[in-house]
Order: C-alpha cells, then sequence, then structure tokens
C-alpha cells in the first residue's frame, strides 16, 4: 500500500473522530456578521482559509525560485556546450598515494 494512501485514510480517520467528538453548535460574531454553526465546521473552515491563504502568501517566492532554477538551468545548459568534450575523462597522471 503506498504511504500517501496509508496517511489518507489516517487523515480521514482522525477527521472523522474530530467531527463526531465535536458537534456542539457556537456563534461567531465578526464585525456586523453573526454565523451560527457547529463546532468542526467553524474549525475546519478556519484551517482551509489558512492553508489557502499560505498557499497564496508563498506564490511570490514560488515564482522567484522557479524563475532562478529556469535562467541556472539555461546557464548550465550554455556551459554545457562550451565545454571540451575531452574533459569528462578521467585524468591519467594522477599520483597514487599508496601503491
Amino acid at each position: 500500500m503506498p504511504f500517501s494512501l496509508i496517511a489518507t485514510l489516517i487523515i480521514v480517520f482522525f477527521t472523522v473522530a474530530f467531527s463526531l467528538q465535536n458537534d456542539q453548535t457556537v456563534s461567531i460574531q465578526f464585525f456586523g456578521w453573526t454565523f451560527q454553526g457547529s463546532l468542526v465546521l467553524v474549525l475546519l473552515t478556519t484551517l482551509c482559509l489558512g492553508i489557502v491563504i499560505h498557499i497564496l502568501a508563498s506564490m511570490p517566492a514560488r515564482i522567484r525560485k522557479s524563475k532562478e532554477i529556469v535562467e541556472l538551468n539555461k546557464r548550465v545548459m550554455e556551459l554545457e556546450r562550451t565545454q571540451p568534450s575531452d574533459v569528462s575523462q578521467p585524468q591519467q597522471d594522477r599520483t597514487p598515494y599508496l601503491d
């Protein structure tokens, strides 16, 4: 069984157990807006919003890194084209240390 499937099943199990144990109704007030719902719904919605905010906040760094990787790959390709072909062969004139 792949690790990702096992991890998903464990997360689903704990999510179901969490939701069954936290079924109380809570009231959320934010400025003039009022929402009443189950505690598990409020907590899971907050978790999902946190994940979305994290993904959006990390996007500039991910884009910058991917651009840098593309530039470095281009530089590597350029250096490989200009490199002489005999450099990849091992040198034969090395002095052995313990022969």
